[in-house]
């Protein structure tokens, strides 16, 4: 049992439901033959867990336990279907099980998954029709992840979304999206959630949301993590296996479903972009841990019963497609993790390539503009009595800004102990050094980057970063990390500790206090030092001749020479803008 996490098994037992909110919700929640949902109410919180914990208590089949707990330090359940085999990792791998995990109510406003769940766990555990799905995969089910945001209950904070009447609210007690945390783990609720990924190892990670956006006859559109992303492994399982049998699952049900996209201009006739998840993103971090992920996004404008009976279909889904492929999963999972530790280099700051443009089936509605009552200006409106049937440009193909070789170790000296720290959430392989040791290293500078100018969850992001290099020895001290490359999670690693790609935690300031010069000079004093260095060092004197001839504003202003001096000599503190994590050689 891994070390920081709680796991409070309830009490099994086959005991009827007392009258509670549950069981109030619940018969206000019918299903057909576990087929369909009907209502525009979603249970709260304690409803929800009160309705899992039922379940729990009734089969024998099914555990809940306590994964973590929110900022605010309430709870974070997890309910294990797992057909009587002891629900822990460990026994459910030894049986050849798969597992399927599935995360609701992360953007706690977009609750849709969580009465998609609880109408899934029924079917499972009720209906001889489904409950075979569960012979070679457990299944995993966070009912609730975002408890804070579920408790700031209301029914306006989506001004957007048709139902239901009340939902929770985006962020957490913290006022973080946590859809947004998984690589800087800012979040307690991110950081109990990553070690208990790291635990479980979960084969496929479905999370459950609600998109904005454009109109369209689709209830569903599909988010996976992008294949440029991936290892060709999982690439290969991806488009030949996972995507195409849930989009005929869907389409034999008649549950309309797209690739999740973005508007190339003002409506989608006119073009439309696949969406990157980096490791911020829950489904581009899987990918990092060489599994896949998959985002459901159901329409926000669908009615809310619709969605739920969509939501829940992709889930079943996804459980045939891994009763079907169990061992392709398996496989090209360790083919994955094997490929990356033996990579010598990875693509990093992936961009869209414009250039490639496929034509994609298009279901949407006619779009057009009219007068606006509030500003008196043309406003854009669909008319869902013209649906179209069509084809549009579609570019989904993205390409690496820059490729880095592996070095053979990173060194993380031991005062960054928060990076350490959530390395370890994901059980990234390190060694704590135990003596004084000598490595051959390669440093890196901060030479340019930008900012954002306001907070972006909670910390200022740096982008555009560039940085110049230089060979050298490190004495590393007991204590300090040694993160040997050749292993699994090699690209986890480098997208964390390079600074130059979008999501290191440089870019998300783990480092800032290395960019902040903290010993200056007076000019009348140096002046004399600068001179007497210029005349010991012709080639340094050249240089600022010939930066003085190429730029004429730094000739007229002597401070600024000055620094140029300072910053060449001896006196300029060696730790300004170095980045402290250095490559072993």
């Amino acid at each position: 049992m891994r070390t920081g996490i709680t796991w409070l098994t309830l009490t099994l037992g086959r005991l009827a439901l007392a009258q509670s909110g549950a069981e109030a919700w619940s018969e206000n929640h019918r299903s057909d033959g576990y087929r369909s949902f009907t209502g525009t109410t979603t249970p709260t919180w304690t409803e929800a867990i009160d309705a899992f914990r039922g379940l729990a208590d009734a089969h024998h089949g099914a555990t809940l336990t306590v994964m973590g707990a929110d900022d605010n330090g309430q709870p974070i359940h997890l309910f294990i279907l797992h057909d009587g085999t002891t629900p822990h990792p460990d026994s459910l791998r030894a049986a050849h099980k798969r597992i399927l995990w599935i995360t609701n109510g992360i953007h706690a406003g977009e609750p849709d998954g969580v009465d998609a769940s609880l109408l899934l766990a029924r079917a499972l555990l009720h209906s001889d029709q489904y409950m075979g799905l569960l012979a070679n995969t457990a299944v995993c089910i966070v009912p609730v992840y975002n408890v804070s945001g579920a408790q700031q209950r209301n029914s306006h904070s989506r001004a957007n979304q048709n139902g239901p009447d009340a939902y929770g609210f985006r962020a957490n007690a913290r006022n973080l999206d946590l859809n947004r945390d998984f690589i800087k783990a800012d979040a307690r609720n991110t950081r109990d959630l990553l070690k208990a990924l790291a635990h479980w190892d979960p084969d496929i990670y479905l999370e459950t949301h609600v998109s904005n956006g454009a109109d369209h006859q689709y209830v569903m559109e599909l988010l996976t993590t992008h294949p440029d992303r991936l290892n060709w492994a999982l690439v290969e399982l991806l488009e030949t296996r996972v995507k195409p049998e849930i989009q005929a699952w869907m389409d034999r049900r008649g549950h309309l479903m797209c690739p999740y996209f973005e508007t190339v201009k003002e409506f989608p006739e006119q073009g439309l972009e696949g969406f990157l998840d980096g490791p911020r993103y829950s489904s581009g971090h899987a990918g990092l841990r060489n599994r896949i992920g998959i985002l459901s996004e159901t329409h926000m404008l669908k009615p809310f019963e619709d969605r739920v009976n969509a939501t829940f279909q992709l889930m079943l889904g996804t459980l045939a497609m891994m009763d079907r492929n169990g061992q392709r999963i398996q496989e090209f999972r360790e083919w994955s993790r094997v490929s990356v530790a033996k990579s010598d280099s990875f693509g990093f700051n992936y961009v869209l390539d414009t250039t490639h443009v496929e034509q994609l089936p298009w279901k949407g509605y006619r779009a057009g503009h009219k007068h606006s009552a509030v500003s008196g200006l043309p406003r854009l409106f669909y008319d869902q009595s013209q649906p179209t049937d069509t084809v549009v440009p579609w570019m989904d193909r993205f390409t690496p800004t820059f490729t880095l070789k592996k070095p053979k170790a990173y060194l993380i000296p031991q005062e960054w102990r928060e990076v350490i720290a959530r390395l370890k959430l994901d059980d990234v392989p390190m060694e704590v050094l135990r003596e004084r040791s000598t490595f051959t290293v390669e440093y890196q500078r901060i030479e340019d980057f930008s900012t954002v100018r306001s907070p972006y969850e909670g910390r200022y992001l740096h982008y555009g970063i560039s940085t110049t290099t230089e060979p050298g020895t490190y004495e590393a001290r007991p204590g300090d990390a040694l993160v040997p490359m050749g292993h699994a999670t090699d690209r986890l690693v480098m997208e964390i500790l390079e600074p130059r790609s979008s999501d290191s935690y440089f870019a998300w300031g783990f480092f800032d206090s290395v960019l902040q010069q903290k010993e200056y000079f007076s000019s009348y004093v140096f002046e004399d030092i600068a001179a007497e260095l210029l005349a010991r060092d012709p080639a340094l004197r050249k240089a600022l001749e010939e930066r003085k001839v190429s730029d004429p504003v730094f000739a007229a202003d002597a401070r600024a020479q000055l620094d140029w001096v300072y910053k060449r000599s001896p006196y300029h503190e060696p730790g300004y803008r170095r980045y402290p994590v250095v490559r072993v050689q």
